[in-house]
C-alpha cells in the first residue's frame, strides 16, 4: 500500500514537472504560445502618437486660457473681482450657498454702484450671446447659473446694481 502510494506521488510530480517545463518552453497543450517580437501591442502607428504631443497641446490651452483670463481682469476689474471674491467654493460654501452669498456679494458692493454697472453695461453690450457671458463668468468665479443663463444671470445682477 506504501509503495502504491509512493508511486502515485512520484507519476504526479512527474506530471507536475513536465507541465512546468513545457509551460517554460511556450508550448502549452501541444501548441506553442506566440509571442510579440517586442514590447506590448498598442494600437496606433508610433510616430502618430508622438508627433501630437499631448502634453504640448494641454500647456498651449492652458497659456491661451490665462491670456484670455488676463485680458479680462483688466477690461473688467471691479466685476473680476467681486465675483472672484464672494462666488468661489470656499466663499458660497461659508454664505451658506450661491444665494446667500450673492445676496452678501451685492449688499457688500454697493458702495460701488457705479462702478459695477459701467462695467456690467460694458460686458453685456459686448457679448451679445451666451457663451461670451458664460466665459467671463466661469473664468471670474465658481458658481454655476446654467440653469438660468449666464447672460440672463449678469442682467439681473446688472439690475439688482441699478435698483439700490
Amino acid at each position: 500500500m506504501a509503495f502504491l502510494l509512493q508511486l502515485l506521488v512520484i507519476g504526479v510530480l512527474g506530471l507536475l514537472a513536465m507541465n512546468i517545463w513545457s509551460a517554460w518552453r511556450g508550448n502549452i497543450g501541444g501548441r506553442r504560445v506566440e509571442r510579440p517580437p517586442s514590447g506590448p501591442v498598442i494600437d496606433g502607428v508610433a510616430e502618430e502618437v508622438a508627433d501630437d504631443k499631448p502634453g504640448a497641446a494641454a500647456a498651449s490651452a492652458l497659456k491661451e486660457f490665462e491670456n484670455a483670463t488676463a485680458a479680462l481682469k483688466s477690461a473688467y476689474p471691479s466685476t473680476f473681482a467681486m465675483l472672484g471674491g464672494y462666488l468661489n467654493a470656499h466663499a458660497i460654501e461659508q454664505a451658506g450657498g450661491l444665494e446667500p452669498a450673492v445676496k452678501t456679494m451685492i449688499e457688500e458692493w454697493a458702495g460701488r454702484r457705479e462702478e459695477i454697472s459701467a462695467e456690467l453695461t460694458k460686458l453685456l453690450a459686448e457679448t451679445r450671446d451666451e457663451e461670451p457671458a458664460r466665459a467671463f463668468v466661469v473664468a471670474a468665479c465658481d458658481a454655476d447659473f446654467e440653469m438660468e443663463g449666464y447672460r440672463k444671470w449678469l442682467i439681473w445682477l446688472l439690475g439688482r446694481f441699478n435698483a439700490l
